[in-house]
């Protein structure tokens, strides 16, 4: 029998210690079976957070603390491995919101986004844009317990599709290394996606240094080196600071779409602008050249801002 858990976080703010929903779902054989889930109390909500999950600091305030339902969680968790989607996210959320709290057993772990990117042949690796692929119904309500059925379902879709019978044996053919979480952190199976051949010159990366300070300079393996566009209406920051943490992380951003562009970051999108059309110049554009064989990555704002790891991590 293939049995896994998928995890979900909310999060209260942009802070990866602000959990304020949790939801566990066990899977057997492809279908959720159990489910451990919980409202998570935060005193600090921003509106950028509550407007895509409508959780608030009214709602969680009777709620407990991460660490006082660790224990049951970690047993509802057992020997079994997690899956979620952005991985490294939510086990970055998971480790940080216990605040130093017992672990527990090491935990294998694997995230449905890496996994789908070494087997679906698609531009925008959001969980909308998978799981509309794999024709799984996913409401999108930005609630723990419908994204961690999700992304349960779409390990399913992806073990079946490789025709392998379970997650380890699943990373191991598609040569993604199995994640661990430990007293120490996670590690391994994270949101990272592949690695491009910097598409930066010396000039350009200069260019960074000289924009940032080398102070503030680290290299995350999303962004470093690579050409960035955004198009539409970032609801969580300016663009010139969306511009700012990309730089910092080592990349670039760049005016328009073209060959080589490896990757499309997409807010908001005016319906005025759009004039009847269902996607933004720039993301028809994106998958024109994804088409045409150009590695080019489609990203909404949400998964950008999970993507933003704490340099601290990264050093």
């Amino acid at each position: 029998m293939n049995e896994f858990i998928a995890l979900d976080f909310e999060t209260a703010n942009e802070s990866r210690d602000s959990a304020c929903e949790i939801a566990l779902i066990r899977f057997k054989d492809g279908v959720p079976v159990d489910s451990f889930s919980s409202l998570i109390f935060q005193d600090r909500f921003t509106p950028f957070n509550v407007g895509i999950h409508g959780i608030t600091a009214k709602l969680v305030q009777s709620a407990p603390a991460l660490k006082d339902i660790w224990k049951d969680a970690r047993d509802f968790i057992g020997n079994s491995p997690l899956i979620a989607h952005n991985a490294g996210f939510d086990m970055s959320v998971l480790y940080r919101s216990l605040k130093g709290e017992p672990i527990g057993p090491e935990i294998d772990y694997f995230c449905t986004w890496v996994m789908s990117k070494q087997v679906l042949n698609l531009t925008y690796f959001g969980l909308p844009g998978v799981t509309s692929y794999l024709k799984i119904d996913y409401p999108m309500e930005h609630r723990a317990e419908s994204d961690a059925i999700a992304a349960g379902k779409v390990a399913h879709g992806l073990l079946q599709l490789q025709q392998v019978d379970n997650l380890h044996d699943l990373a191991k053919k598609l040569n993604v290394r199995t994640g661990k979480l430990s007293e120490s952190g996670p590690s391994g199976s994270s949101h990272k996606s592949k690695s491009f051949p910097s598409s930066l010159s010396k000039a350009e990366k200069q260019k960074i240094i000289d924009e940032i300070g080398q102070e503030n300079f680290y290299q995350d393996p999303d962004f470093s080196g690579k050409k960035i566009v955004f198009t539409g209406d970032l609801l969580s920051m300016t663009r010139h600071e969306a511009e700012a943490a990309v730089m910092k992380a080592g990349g670039i951003t760049v005016s328009s779409v073209s060959s080589k562009t490896n990757m499309l970051i997409f807010g908001w999108q005016n319906p005025a602008v759009l004039k009847g059309k269902p996607l933004s110049n720039k993301r028809l554009k994106a998958e024109e050249l994804k088409a045409s064989g150009v590695d080019i990555e489609v990203v909404d704002e949400v998964q950008f801002l999970e993507m933003l790891a704490d340099p601290e991590e990264i050093r």
